[in-house]
Formats: C-alpha cells, structure tokens, sequence
C-alpha cells in the first residue's frame, strides 16, 4: 500500500518529502528547483540541464558522470526543465538499486546523495563561469531547435494565442526561451544565472521507494549541504494566479503562411483555479467538451460534420485558461468557429448525453486512480499540492469525480468565456 510521508520537514533549506512504495525495488530522487516564470532568465535557465549534464567537478566530462553512473550500480540521471502555470521548474532526477536487493552493499544511497550534491553545487566551470565550448555547443542546439519550432504549426498556434491572450502574464513567457536572448548569454553570465537560481529557488527534495526514512534523512541532511540557500522561498500556491481574469472583449487574430491545413486555436477564461470547489466539475466540463472521442467536438466537428484533421479541448491544471484546438481546411473556418461556439452552449446549458457525461467521469477517474501506480506519478501528484497549495489527493479527486452531476457541470461552466481566437491560414485564404 502506497504510504506518504506526514513527516515533509526543511532540510539543509529545501524541504524533503519522503514517499513510501513498498513495491518497487529502485529508489527514486527529484529535485525541483521552482522559480517564478521570467521573460528575461527563461533562456538562460533552458540552457542549463545541457550544462550540468556535461560534466561536474569531480567527473568533468559526461563520459565521467555517466561511466560513475553505472558504477552506482547502473543509476540513471535526468536533468529537464519544465513550466507550470506561473512558475519555471528544474528537476534533476536520479534513480538507482535500492540497497535492500544487493547483497552487501550498503553505502549506495549515500554515494548517490553525495553525487547528487556534486551535480547542483559543483558544476564543472573554467574561472567565473562555465566551460565555454559546453555553453557554445548548447546554445548551438537550442538555436536550432528554437529555429525549426515553427515547423511544427499546432505549438506554434499555441504559443502565437497566449502572446495574444496573455501578454502581462507570466504564463505567456516562451518555456523553451527565446532565439533572440542566446547571443547575450556568456559563460560566465550563465553561471550567474544559475548560482543566483540556488540561492533563491524553492528546492522540494522527493525521494521515493521502499525507504527507511530515518535513514534517508539523516543521509541527505549530512550529504546534500553545499548550497547556498535564502532565507525567503516560495510560498505554496504560486504556479497559480492570483485570481481568476475576467476577458473585457474578444480578441481575434489571423497569420498566414504557406500550408494547407489551418490551425483554429482559442482560448476561454474559465472563471475558475485548482483551488476553487467547482474545479473538479470544471475538468469533468473539458473531457465532455473535447477530451475523448465520444466528446462534444470530436463527435461533431470530426465525425458528423468531417471539418477537423484534429480537434479537442484542454484545461490547464494551473491557470484559469480552457482552450479548444482544430486543425482545418483554410476554407472551414467559418464553419468551425460556428460549431464550436454551438458545442460550448450545450455544455453550458447541459444538453449533452448521460453517456458522454459518465464516459468523461470514467476517464478521469481511471486517470487519477493508474497516478499512485509509478512512482513518477507519485511525485507528480505529490509536487502539485506544492505548486497549487492545495492539499488534494488524486484519491480525493476520483472520489469527487464520481459524484459529479449534470448540474455540477452547467455551475462549474457558467464563467466560461471566450478571450482569444488566433487562427494561422494559407496566404489564399488570408488575402
């Protein structure tokens, strides 16, 4: 039975949160290291796991790290960014042998803490910053992939409607940086960036696994020590927006390049944030409305009517947003937006099917029922009460899903408003 820990206490300046899983036999480690979102540090911080994947000072090359990896028994390292709602996520993840199913060996969590300790606070670096052909090298790879992100045209779409519908907001910031920002970044200005990202982030330390926790903490509290660390963190809660926005009018936005297929992206305010009663009968609104295929818009606009190539709806655990996505015949974007706008008035006056309604309670309720199956999904779920600073369990959730009615839903839907539509079509149809 998976157990978590009651015990999550500051260690060393970030907090740890022990979670027990008795049936797995690897120990798993996630360091989340959250800022706030910031146009002006979010290339830099994109840069970063590249860095300290390349090389620390004990190990100075990736051949080194990786050649001590398998050392520890094969453990495994991942470094990746992320973004949720207004705030910038590094995780730095090791997993590795749990020393309970190797005969005699039982100094390995502790030589996996201390290299732990030497990836964040020991990077490799030449005088007052980082290896210079390292940082080169990866701003090399994220130009390119900074420059070829338009050819994929739906997150294109995507990123184009929140530069519209967001633009004060830090949500709207770019999560993969921004092509014109790379050639300021220096060597040694990187490694500013990411002594001041140490000192001032908010570090949640989860360790997951078939754990003897008195260990553990007495292990990470002795090992993990070398980092500077504020006194003020984050409070909980801030991947969330203040409050609800309220859309003073429509905003309407056409591009045009040369494809065949148009991409029709909107956004609605929703009224509504994680923490807010009705947010469980709002997601349930979402699923109904474009998240299965027997929801409202892929059983209209795709299979009744045949206008969409893809078409669905996705809100967004930690802002106030909901957005519907097709892709379309340039042509078809009349008929789109009338369909669409027809299938948001039977969600909000609740004409739609018991079957549809209980198909979308299913799913979720079986999405957050296989969470607590891998410990992935454990820390997932744990780490979004710390960014919602909300205490919900995905077992609260499924139960609460259950419940929801018809009802539930028309109130949960009520505020949802349409904010911003941005549509990217073929030059023939723009002109």
């Amino acid at each position: 039975m998976t157990k978590i820990s009651a015990e999550d206490q500051k260690v060393n300046g970030m907090t740890l949160h022990l979670i027990e899983n008795k049936n797995v036999k690897t120990v798993t480690v996630e360091c989340k290291l959250q800022t706030l979102l910031d146009r002006k540090t979010i290339t830099e911080r994109t840069l970063l796991p590249g860095i300290l994947r390349a090389g620390c000072s004990e190990y100075p090359t990736a051949k080194e790290m990786q050649e001590h990896l398998d050392d520890l028994y094969g453990a495994s390292l991942v470094i990746y960014p992320s973004t949720a709602g207004n705030s910038h996520v590094l995780t730095v993840q090791l997993e590795f042998a749990n020393e309970r199913f190797i005969g005699g060996e039982d100094d390995l969590a502790e030589n996996v803490y201390r290299f732990l300790n030497e990836i964040l606070y020991h990077p490799r670096t030449e005088g007052d910053g980082f290896d210079p052909r390292v940082v080169e090298q990866e701003k090399e790879k994220l130009k390119k992939a900074l420059e070829s992100a338009k050819d994929d045209r739906a997150a294109y779409a995507d990123e184009r409607l929140l530069d519209e519908m967001a633009p004060d907001e830090r949500y709207s910031v770019h999560p993969n940086g921004y092509l014109e920002d790379l050639a300021a970044i220096t060597p040694n200005s990187l490694l500013a960036a990411y002594r001041e990202l140490l000192a001032t982030a908010r570090f949640d330390l989860f360790v997951a696994g078939d754990l003897d926790f008195k260990r553990n903490r007495r292990i990470i509290t002795e090992t993990v020590t070398d980092g500077p660390r504020s006194a003020e963190q984050l409070e909980t809660g801030l991947a969330l927006p203040a409050q609800a926005a309220k859309p003073s009018d429509v905003k309407t936005f056409t591009e045009t390049e040369q494809i065949q297929q148009a991409k029709l992206h909107i956004g609605y305010r929703t009224g509504r944030t994680f923490r807010d009663t009705d947010f469980e009968a709002l997601m349930v609104g979402s699923v109904l409305l474009g998240g299965h295929p027997g929801s409202l818009l892929f059983s209209t606009i795709r299979e009744e009517h045949s206008l969409a190539y893809y078409v669905g709806a996705d809100l967004d655990m930690y802002s106030d947003k909901l957005f519907v996505y097709c892709g379309i015949a340039p042509n078809d974007y009349e008929a789109a937006r009338k369909l669409i706008a027809e299938q948001i008035a039977i969600l909000k006056d609740g004409s739609f099917s018991d079957e549809n309604l209980e198909d979308s309670k299913t799913m979720l309720v079986g999405s957050y029922q296989t969470s607590l199956d891998s410990v992935a999904g454990m820390v997932a779920t744990e780490y979004q009460k710390v960014l919602t600073g909300s205490s919900k369990s995905p077992v609260d959730m499924a139960e609460t899903f259950k419940t929801i009615t018809r009802e539930d839903v028309v109130r949960a839907v009520r505020d949802l408003d349409l904010d911003t539509v941005f549509l990217l079509t073929s030059e023939e149809a723009g002109r």
